[in-house]
């Protein structure tokens, strides 16, 4: 084989070596662990109770998606979890108008502040989400 050959291959192998897709990722800490896996049940949604008789939930899974029910729908979409660190949506959900008044207000309310999250936090059975580390604006049980 020609020298000229020789370094295109070489070269070629070098730079299929150093390809990946995204480079290294640091495994799942022990939090990531953690919420991946139960279902979460709303407690408070940006500070306020849920409506009575709702129950309103979301299921992180380890294929980086979340589904869950937002009071009246199921919902499901794309939920990254690293660290402390959290990237939800878009969303998708079911499309059934609920006659109750406040359910359909309180679902639009969790779905948009859910997709809003971009930190957690755990603490024994309960999760806490918020658009930053200092703020919290979903509170969830895995009672």
């Amino acid at each position: 084989m020609g020298g000229w050959r020789r370094a295109v291959l070489v070269v070629a192998a070098l730079g299929l070596l150093g390809c990946s897709s995204g480079g290294p990722t640091a495994p799942p800490g022990p939090d990531a662990a953690a919420l991946v896996g139960p279902a979460w049940s709303l407690t408070t949604l940006a500070g306020q109770p849920v409506l009575e008789g709702t129950r309103l939930t979301a299921e992180f899974s380890g294929e980086d998606r979340v589904a869950g029910n937002a009071g009246c729908n199921s919902f499901f979409g794309r939920a990254r979890v690293e660290a402390g660190h959290l990237a939800v949506g878009p969303l998708g959900s079911t499309l059934m108008a609920c006659e109750r008044p406040g359910v359909m207000e309180q679902e639009g309310r969790y779905l948009a502040t859910l997709q809003a999250a971009t930190s957690y936090t755990l603490s024994g059975d309960h999760l806490r989400l918020g658009p930053s580390a200092g703020e919290v604006t979903l509170v969830f049980s895995s009672r």
